[in-house]
């Protein structure tokens, strides 16, 4: 007989739902930050049984992990060696038989009591409090995601008046405790600002999903695909119930994108050059191997992936073109833009361009 059922609650207002301060005692939650800890309470059904019941059974699949409270259950394993396991025990600190197939027979000696949560979401918070050096500030949920967005660098090259068109395309998104938001390989249509909880970007690596990056309240994503007009190049899921704020791909090229990413000719290069105020640097945002095959003189060559990493260490008192021609460029000039760094896409023209002009330079130095 199942443990489920009739004995089955979800924690209720009325203080009927999982303590908080009793789950903190388990490993993962014992990882958790209050808030966070106040933000998952929903996502535990409490358990009450009676002496004599079967929790589980050995090799029954369960999409469920139990957390043991109160009171004492036999545990019996294949060779029907029964070992008692009660709350007090000093080893009662992780989920019970927490594996794919139960390995043992699990029935209350005496009334228990325990908590139950969705074991892919448990995988989720270990991930979540394995990445410590990921974790954002405690106190970010505080933060109102305008002001954030508006803080963040980002916006600075949008004009006042637009300020306030790009804000009301915003549609809010409701989101809960495990959900995927974008999916690594997936074509990217949204940009996402997060109003409310907190995410886990992870991407596909040889040893399974790796952790990237730990978000909370007023920190953006999604922006790389709509820029660079490839998949979504990872998986964004959500490490708590929350709330989005979304702007649909044409909105954001129009409303966001268009004013961040600014352009300039050679032309207007040559003039910055001989006539600008602040000094230029050319980056290269291709990978090396392409960057050495064709060489853009003068230019640094820091691919995409390492952009991203120094873009908050780079100088703020330089210009940086973006000189490669593509998209890449316009994502690294996006990049540089949200760490408050000056960036420019040089417009190299298309290659017919280039091959006429090199036709008529050949022709003007030709002899007669």
């Amino acid at each position: 007989m199942s443990a489920t059922g009739p004995d089955t609650r979800h924690p209720s207002p009325d203080g009927d739902g999982a303590d908080m301060r009793r789950l903190s005692l388990f490993i993962p939650f014992d990882g958790l930050s209050p808030s966070h800890l106040r933000e998952i309470r929903d996502q535990f059904q409490v358990h009450r049984l009676p002496a004599g019941r079967l929790l589980f059974k050995r090799g029954q699949r369960s999409d469920q992990a139990f957390f043991l409270v109160e009171g004492e259950l036999d545990l019996i394993d294949a060779g029907y060696t029964v070992r008692v396991f009660a709350a007090a025990d000093d080893e009662n600190y992780l989920a019970l038989d927490n594996y794919p197939r139960h390995t043992v027979n699990a029935i209350t000696r005496d009334s228990a009591v325990l908590y139950s949560i969705d074991r892919d979401k448990l995988d989720l918070l270990m991930a979540w409090t394995q990445a410590p050096d990921l974790l954002p500030d405690e106190h970010a949920d505080d933060h109102d995601w305008m002001d954030a967005l508006l803080a963040s660098g980002l916006l600075a090259q949008v004009p006042p008046a637009q300020l306030h068109a790009l804000f009301v395309k915003f549609q809010p998104r409701p989101v809960q405790l495990g959900e995927t938001v974008i999916q690594e390989g997936a074509a990217g249509d949204t940009f996402y600002v997060i109003k409310r909880g907190k995410a886990m970007v992870t991407r596909a690596g040889a040893a399974g999903s790796e952790p990237l990056a730990a978000l909370s309240a007023g920190r953006f994503f999604g922006e790389d695909a709509l820029i660079s007009d490839q998949p979504r190049n990872a998986t964004v899921t959500m490490t708590s119930d929350g709330e989005l704020m979304c702007l649909d791909k044409a909105d954001f090229q129009t409303l966001l994108q268009s004013s961040v990413i600014r352009r300039l000719s050679e032309d207007q290069l040559d003039t910055l050059v001989l006539e600008g105020e602040r000094p230029l640097v050319l980056v290269d945002v291709r990978l090396p191997m392409e960057a050495r095959h064709d060489m853009i003189p003068g230019a640094r060559n820091l691919p995409l992936h390492e952009l991203r990493q120094r873009a908050p260490r780079l100088e703020r008192a330089f210009t940086y073109v973006l000189c490669a021609e593509g998209r890449r460029s316009e994502l690294g000039a996006y990049i540089l833009s949200e760490a408050g760094l000056d960036a420019l896409v040089l417009d190299r023209g298309s290659d017919d361009d280039r091959a006429r002009q090199d036709q008529e330079d050949a022709e003007a130095v030709a002899p007669r």
